[in-house]
């Protein structure tokens, strides 16, 4: 076996990312996922983990299928938008019309060479970074592939580390937004959709060339919502849970600003003082809360 950079029992890293030892991926396979033969008509959907990646999937699914409903299979979304990665969360060789929808939580640099250069579009959804920790947390302790964090003190430093699942979200919040150097790719923060959805999806279909009419796109608005999204079974993933393969409910609040039901005065100071260091230079701005 390949000799592996452990980050953790659970964790190996490699070109400064963090993957799962149980999914069996391993340096070669992520080489070689440059090599993927991509479709002019493909799609990609990339964001740091927890950062909205089941919402927008939702999204996309709805838009995609709203313009051509002969692409809607009976499969969960999950299966639908495969991880380039694969593993437990979808296989991306399996056969599918298009357009072909991916997601993935790799830094755009590592994507198949197809997609750079403007060949295709990219979606990149972005969200704060105090919130990103505390779903984390969270999904640490439901993921069975995750090791159980020991306390959530002990989980926010290792964030701040980069030593969780996907490595640092400074990191690849930098890249995604470097990219437009190289990748057609429409970026969504996470808090302006819960601020105003609708907008955020018009914007989107004119990214894609979606001519939606607007009671199409209230009706994707509509089956897109966080209230609807979680009692349906195609976009919740409530067959992992079914499954135990999450211990608990993959949806859990949909909100923003959840991270000061978690942080002390000091790991909030100490956070913010990290942040101000790695993302001086950063031109989007954060939004740290948005009230219901």
């Amino acid at each position: 076996m390949d000799s592996l950079d452990l980050v953790s029992p659970y964790l190996f890293r490699y070109k400064n990312m963090n993957f799962l030892l149980k999914e069996k991926l391993r340096a070669k396979d992520i080489d070689a996922l440059l090599d993927f033969e991509i479709r002019p008509t493909d799609i990609f959907l990339i964001t740091y983990p927890k950062s909205g990646t089941i919402w927008m999937q939702q999204i996309l699914a709805e838009i995609i299928g709203a313009v051509k409903p002969d692409w809607l299979e009976d499969v969960t979304n999950r299966t639908q938008i495969p991880m380039l990665e694969g593993g437990v969360l979808g296989d991306p060789f399996r056969p599918r019309p298009d357009p072909r929808v991916f997601r993935s939580h790799l830094y755009p640099d590592m994507l198949p060479h197809g997609v750079k250069n403007k060949q295709v579009k990219v979606v990149y959804v972005w969200r704060n970074p105090k919130d990103v920790l505390v779903s984390m947390y969270h999904f640490a302790r439901s993921f069975v592939l995750l090791e159980t964090p020991e306390s959530f003190a002990d989980f926010f430093q290792q964030f701040l580390d980069g030593d969780v699942l996907g490595g640092s979200w400074f990191d690849h919040v930098k890249k995604g937004h470097e990219a437009q150097t190289y990748l057609d790719i429409h970026f969504v923060q996470y808090e302006n959709m819960l601020k105003d959805l609708r907008q955020e999806v018009v914007e989107l279909c004119a990214f894609l060339g979606a001519d939606l009419t607007d009671e199409v796109i209230d009706r994707v608005v509509e089956k897109s919502t966080f209230k609807n999204m979680k009692t349906d079974p195609k976009g919740n993933y409530k067959d992992l849970s079914e499954t135990h393969i999450y211990k608990e409910p993959t949806m859990r609040k949909g909100v923003a600003g959840d991270w000061k039901n978690h942080f002390t005065v000091a790991q909030n100071e100490r956070f913010d003082k990290v942040f101000k260091e790695k993302m001086s230079s950063f031109p989007l701005t954060c939004t740290w809360e948005v009230k219901e």
